[in-house]
């Protein structure tokens, strides 16, 4: 059987023997409206579970608005304006409106890439900041049920209007992204930042989990704590064009969003494969490995014991992090990572985690256009140049008798086992 898979901005054939395909998992895909402002503005103007926003900002309110940074895919440029006119209509002026680049522990963003994010009107017609974790000013605002201190931007604190804009989809070890993550990590203080994200080792800590997960449960918690009066969120397609909208209180956007989330993304199988073949959805998500590693984080679950994945992805910019790369290089095994994380927790490294558990459980082979060597030598997997060849390297470890199973969207797609 031939199956066409993403690969960079093309698409490249795998072909199987029928004996061993085992199945071809896809999501739901939804298709998006021609004209997603109008369900935006939708939502804005519907909210659930609060009021209009026009009819809770007054005139000589100060709004805080906070937007997703450069990392996420959230199409910022189409939220805000539907807000803007909210806010307008509630008699509120321009020079009181501050939106807040959600970037986390993230580099700032440079001027320009805050006008891709909000647009170049925004950017000349509204303050915009963002939240700088060295030399941010914060106000400690309490603390989680966990007894871990929140510290949250100023400025945000500050404002008498809070709105949270930003999408939905499924995180690592948070569950899910939306709403909450808008203040934890997004405008948070490192140490906050830090102290949320030593969680990630709890069993419950894993995406498409809420119940019991203690980094959703902390995040929560600081949203509570900082507090939102209006929150605005979408749900993307696999081609980040917007297929869902909610505004209004912030639980209940989340719930509407995660359950579409789940309607399109989550997909049942009966049985764990000999060999997964997992792509990395093609461009923009396979740019690099550091972004790539979800497609096989997705395979995981749904991979037999020893059993051996095959990860599809370009990688035409390389690693893409240093500190992924440098962390890969120092340690050789998870729990020499887990014990540095949780002395010091640094993004980047936490997908250094992540690799080596996979690696220690699994064989992978990648497809990619990576360096061989680096390939190898500093991420431990088995470099291939072309899927036929990887395929048969499964093989000659799976056996020629080997289930396979195919992921063409492997990055979006969160498989579990029927149970």
């Amino acid at each position: 059987m031939q199956i066409q898979l993403p690969y960079g901005k093309e698409k490249i054939t795998l072909n199987i023997p029928d004996k061993n395909l085992l199945d071809v998992v896809v999501p739901k895909e939804y298709i998006a409206p021609d004209h997603p402002e109008v369900i935006i503005r939708k939502a804005v103007f519907n909210p659930l579970g609060s009021e209009r926003l026009s009819n809770i900002a007054t005139e000589g309110d100060r709004v805080a608005i906070v937007v997703d940074d450069y990392t996420r895919p959230c199409p910022t440029q189409e939220l805000l304006p539907p807000v803007l006119d909210e806010l307008k209509r509630a008699g509120v002026e321009d020079s009181d409106v501050l939106i807040i680049v959600a970037n986390g522990t993230h580099k700032p963003p440079s001027f320009e890439t805050i006008k891709t994010i909000v647009g170049d009107k925004v950017s000349r017609n509204y303050s915009v900041i963002t939240n700088d974790i060295e030399n941010g000013e914060y106000i400690h605002v309490g603390k989680t049920k966990m007894g871990h201190d929140v510290e949250v931007l100023k400025d945000y604190v500050v404002s008498d209007i809070k709105v949270l804009l930003g999408d939905i989809e499924y995180h690592y070890f948070a569950g899910y992204g939306g709403t909450r993550k808008s203040i934890l990590p997004g405008i948070s203080s490192g140490g906050t930042v830090q102290q949320n994200h030593k969680l990630m080792f709890h069993e419950n800590a894993r995406a498409g989990v809420l119940k019991d997960n203690p980094v959703h449960l902390g995040m929560n918690d600081a949203l509570h704590l900082a507090g939102c009066d209006f929150a605005l969120n979408v749900v993307l397609n696999s081609h980040r064009r917007v297929v869902g909208a909610w505004g209004g209180d912030p639980a209940a956007v989340m719930d509407a969003g995660v359950k579409l989330v789940d309607e399109m993304y989550k997909v049942k199988v009966k049985e764990k494969a000999d060999v997964v073949v997992t792509a990395a959805n093609g461009h923009p998500h396979d740019l690099d490995l550091y972004q790539a590693y979800k497609a096989l984080h997705t395979a995981l679950p749904v991979v037999k014991e020893d059993g051996v994945i095959v990860l599809v992805a370009e990688c035409i910019e390389g690693h893409g992090n240093e500190v992924y790369r440098e962390w890969m290089e120092r340690y050789k095994t998870s729990d020499e990572i887990k014990e540095a994380l949780m002395e010091n927790f640094v993004m980047g490294a936490h997908k250094a985690y992540y690799h080596l558990k996979a690696i220690e459980k699994h064989p992978v082979i990648l497809v990619s256009r990576m360096d061989k060597e680096e390939v190898e030598d500093v991420f431990h997997l088995t470099h291939a140049s072309d899927i036929q060849t990887a395929l048969s390297r499964a093989f000659e470890i799976a056996g020629r008798d080997a289930t396979v199973r195919v992921v063409p969207q492997g990055t979006s797609t969160l498989m579990e086992l029927n149970s």
